[in-house]
């Protein structure tokens, strides 16, 4: 099977920003290059493609060639006859869509490409939708070989592979999954498949945020059946509520909006009143204590909250599956699909290029 892998992964932020050495382990090279290096490790024919590679050291290169990782700095002769295309392009400033929609006329029938951690699939399969279609590419699959941790560090044990399920249309086939799949267990990794909406959410370092709000929701769903003696229906909603408030104020406001408008104080002491059973609320004990230093953990942000104003009033509470429903009813799935498409685009160029 031949495998492209499209980025090198940038050695100054692993090296010297993150100092992953230090603070990970293992040892360069880091990212797509080790994803690239790992593959190949494990028999498979690898082409690894990256503008820069001119600039990075030569005994890095040569594990890499030692290996028997091909590499180029173009992306088209990676891409020619590859049958899994892996993106580990930067976020920012649509680089990942030109890469992707360069290569797509040249991989090979059935292929399958691939986002990592920097940008969701949904995003890259809305975008391409056009150059699909014009380039009679409708063989091509869109899944992850999301590596959710950084690849290189003895961290990296899995990959997070998307699926069709929860999908209104299937973007990658059986037969690709699977292929996927064989590609991260040859190389030694779990392969976990998941719904593709998911992957980000569990497997981006955005986890920290979906693993409390997950473990914080169970936390209160315990307080409510055992102390509050609320309905289940109740409880559901009442956490479906705050997590969609959250939501949308950080993707509209950013944080600065977040802090303002939810008000600190006014949260300090509700949850406060909300501590019913201090042995058995430790993250809502938690909660409260982190909001008591908020001044000491964030200063700057509280520094732009008070400078915020909202520049146009927004709809908070209503949950987007239920929108999405009711959206479907109005004005009928196609139109529906066409908005969802450019409210996906609208929000990933809107967040990667914010400073």
């Amino acid at each position: 099977m031949r495998v492209a892998v499209f980025g090198f992964g940038s050695l100054n932020y692993y090296l010297n920003k993150l100092n992953v050495q230090e603070r990970l382990g293992g040892e360069p090279p880091y990212g797509g290059s080790a994803m690239a290096l790992e593959f190949a490790k494990a028999g498979y024919d690898v082409t690894l493609a990256d503008p820069h590679l001119s600039k990075v050291p030569q005994e890095i290169l040569g594990k890499l060639e030692s290996a028997g990782v091909k590499l180029t700095e173009n992306d088209i002769e990676a891409a020619e006859g590859s049958e899994v295309a892996i993106l580990f392009t930067p976020f920012r400033s649509g680089i990942t869509f030109k890469v992707a929609e360069t290569i797509l006329p040249h991989l090979k029938e059935g292929a399958v490409i691939c986002t990592t951690c920097t940008m969701s699939i949904l995003v890259l399969h809305s975008y391409l939708q056009g150059a699909v279609l014009t380039e009679g590419r409708e063989d091509v699959g869109f899944s992850t070989m999301h590596p959710a941790a950084i690849p290189g560090t003895p961290q990296h044990q899995h990959y997070l592979i998307a699926t069709n399920e929860l999908l209104r249309n299937p973007i990658v086939t059986d037969e690709q999954v699977e292929r996927l799949k064989e590609l991260a267990e040859k190389s030694g990794k779990k392969a976990y498949l998941l719904p593709a909406e998911l992957v980000s959410p569990v497997g981006d370092m955005g986890i920290v945020t979906t693993a409390i709000a997950f473990t914080g929701a169970l936390e209160y769903y315990r307080v409510a059946r055992d102390v509050l003696k609320t309905k289940r229906s109740m409880t559901e909603f009442q956490v479906a509520q705050a997590l969609q408030v959250i939501a949308s104020l950080v993707a509209k406001y950013g944080f600065g909006g977040l802090i303002k408008l939810l008000n600190v104080d006014a949260m300090k002491d509700s949850l406060k009143s909300m501590i019913l059973d201090r042995e058995g609320q430790p993250m809502t004990v938690k909660a409260s204590e982190l909001l008591e230093k908020l001044d000491e953990i964030a200063p700057e942000l509280l520094e732009e909250a008070e400078k915020f104003e909202p520049s146009e009033p927004m709809y908070l509470s209503a949950p987007s599956p239920m929108l999405v429903e009711y959206m479907e009813d109005l004005i009928g799935d196609e139109a529906l699909k066409g908005i969802l498409r450019e409210t996906w685009k609208k929000f990933y160029f809107g967040v990667s290029e914010r400073q």
